[in-house]
């Protein structure tokens, strides 16, 4: 293996991750140990290992991730929601309106999470799932991404109605 892999500046990175893809568990445990200072867990898969090395190597050429993403994985190492699942963008107090299948469904936002009908939900994608029975990305069911309505949900105002899906029924 080459030294520059230890240790790759630039344009290296790009030719040090194709190495890393291809390099066997005994070179991946070494690169570990020089990266991170200690061998790793001896149950993590091969393209795990390749992964977290990759990660790990882009980090030190790149600098690390960013102080958002650290908060959010401390945030839920310590048990608590992550700011997407508790709807980041939207302040307590705030109402999503939703039509399905004929029926209004009104969301209100609270404090770490989500009221429907009396019942609290952790995420949007609780409660899409709760309302048509299928996996859907809760932001995009209630129009907050660009997907599913064309507008940000910076650029939407409170109580604002969703038009209904244009998907098709199977019957």
């Amino acid at each position: 293996m080459a030294t520059g892999l230890r240790s790759p500046k630039g344009n290296d990175l790009a030719a040090a991750l194709d190495e890393i893809a291809m390099s066997d568990r005994t070179t991946l445990v070494d690169l570990w140990q020089d990266l991170i200072g200690r061998l790793p867990p001896k149950n993590l898969s091969l393209p795990f290992l390749r992964r977290a090395v990759a990660f790990e190597m882009q980090c030190k050429v790149l600098g690390g991730p960013k102080i958002g993403m650290v908060a959010d994985l401390q945030r839920i190492a310590g048990g608590q929601s992550n700011r997407a699942s508790t709807g980041a963008r939207l302040q307590p107090g705030a109402r999503l309106v939703r039509e399905w299948q004929g029926r209004t469904w009104t969301v209100e936002v609270i404090d770490g999470g989500f009221l429907m009908g009396g019942e609290r939900f952790d995420s949007l994608s609780g409660i899409a799932k709760r309302i048509t029975g299928a996996h859907w990305s809760g932001p995009r069911f209630f129009g907050l991404t660009g997907a599913a309505s064309g507008k940000k949900a910076s650029d939407m105002k409170v109580g604002t109605k969703i038009p209904p899906s244009h998907r098709r029924r199977v019957a």
